[in-house]
């Protein structure tokens, strides 16, 4: 068996740590090693390393757990690094969502495109080009698993500054796929089999075969086939029939932000004729025609905003459960979760092979989209590197989204790099959420935002 060093940059996030850390003790190909934490959130961290400690007893687990102060030195040796990092948390959030509405533009999640996305970038990107920085001195080889948002821009970042380090993003949007086929098609998620095993093996065992592309969190399905069958025709005729899928529990529960009835995504394949997979509430920031004040902003679409104390009131409910799991009040069940990081590690240590959707920069994966900007595609990981599969183009008026949301999160990067307004103001202004507000306007947001976001924001301030 095997023993890492894996860092988590971001280690006192809560919201990941339980449910990812359970994977890597669920690795039966590794007898220990050491798990560093680094995050400048001490209190989360120390909830995080003492959940564990105890983990570790229980589990009879030989890791060092570790909180690391210096970023550095929580890098060095590392073989496996995962960010889930956030500068300025809950506070920066709050601008990047607030400040725009008096502007007249109101986002759902605020977290991969539009203005709050496009101000989320600027923090969050120089960031993680100085990690990889880092690690092409201290772990040159290293793989590093991101999972921080905006996925795209942070992700593009990381590959800018990495030379021998691997770098993958992963999102978990793929997964609605298995609340969708069931009622189009009749290809319902058998009981007790789990997410990525009825995406990548019981679908194809069933001669299902499919292929999806597009940006992070506006991905399409662009072909299906069962049993050579066509079966976009099929797609496109319930869309034209039904306006929703709602959840099997959607009687017995109020609404809330992460409620999923696909209004939105059957509306999308109505228009284009292809199917988006992912969740509403993404899809409809890509759209403004989705999600404008004549549509409540998405509500006409089932879509509610995701607010700060919605998301506060999560933290506290997942910390909280950390520290019942450190007690033992309560007990950690001792399931995987539907994260691919450890899948994705498993294959590297033991030399194996695993196919996963995965973003990586454009080396031809998508034929319609520029070179090296990230997109989201399937690949096939392993110790000697990632094969991402081609797409081959997105259709129609699909690629002519993306193309013009990649350009502008191109843009975004380099204003964040470069600590630049004259570009950040490029990218407001071909964002299409910001028809909202004239130029004027997006000045004066512009510079609200970077004088509330400061604190995060040393290049735009140096």
């Amino acid at each position: 068996m095997s023993r890492m060093i894996l860092t988590v940059i971001g280690g006192g996030s809560v919201n990941w740590m339980r449910g990812l850390m359970r994977d890597v003790y669920l690795m039966d190909e590794v007898e220990g090693g050491e798990i560093r934490l680094f995050d400048p959130n001490r209190e989360h961290t120390e909830a995080v390393a003492a959940m564990l400690a105890a983990v570790n007893r229980r589990r009879d687990k030989n890791y060092k757990i570790s909180i690391v102060e210096d970023r550095k030195a929580a890098l060095t040796g590392a073989d496996f690094v995962m960010t889930t990092f956030s500068p300025g948390r809950m506070d920066a959030y709050f601008n990047d969502l607030e400040i725009p509405v008096k502007y007249g533009i109101r986002l759902p999640v605020s977290m991969t495109v539009g203005v709050s996305g496009i101000s989320a970038a600027l923090r969050t990107a120089p960031v993680a080009y100085e990690i990889v920085q880092d690690m092409e001195e201290v772990c040159p080889g290293a793989w590093l698993l991101n999972v921080t948002n905006p996925m795209t821009v942070v992700t593009r970042a990381m590959n800018l500054a990495a030379r021998r380090v691997h770098v993958l993003g992963f999102c978990h949007g793929l997964h609605d796929i298995t609340r969708l086929l069931g009622p189009i098609l009749g290809l319902s998620r058998p009981e007790g089999v789990s997410v990525l095993d009825y995406i990548f093996r019981w679908l194809p065992e069933q001669g299902f075969q499919f292929t999806t592309a597009g940006l992070n969190h506006f991905i399409w399905l662009v072909r299906a086939t069962w049993k050579g069958e066509d079966m976009l025709p099929r797609i496109r005729q319930f869309a034209r029939d039904h306006e929703r899928i709602a959840p099997p529990e959607s009687q017995e529960r109020a609404p809330t932000p992460w409620e999923n009835d696909f209004q939105a995504t059957l509306a999308l394949c109505r228009r284009f004729g292809f199917l988006p997979i992912g969740g509403d509430r993404h899809h409809l920031e890509f759209i403004p025609s989705l999600c404008n004040v004549r549509n409540g902003w998405g509500m006409k679409y089932g879509v509610f905003k995701t607010t700060v104390d919605h998301r506060r009131h999560l933290i506290d409910q997942y910390l909280a459960r950390i520290r019942r799991i450190t007690t033992g009040e309560e007990k950690m069940e001792w399931i995987p979760s539907d994260e691919e990081l450890t899948g994705v590690m498993r294959a590297i240590l033991t030399r194996g092979s695993m196919v996963t959707n995965v973003n990586l920069p454009n080396r031809g994966q998508i034929d319609d989209l520029p070179r090296d900007v990230v997109v989201e595609t399937f690949a096939t990981v392993t110790a000697e590197g990632v094969t991402p599969h081609a797409a081959g183009a997105l259709p129609g008026g699909i690629g002519t989204l993306c193309r013009l949301h990649a350009e502008v999160q191109e843009l975004t990067l380099r204003a964040a790099l470069e600590g630049s307004r004259e570009l950040l103001l490029e990218a407001l202004s071909l964002d299409p959420h910001s028809a909202a507000a004239d130029f004027e306007e997006l000045s004066a947001m512009a510079d609200e935002l970077l004088l509330a976001n400061r604190p995060w924001l040393p290049r735009f301030f140096s």
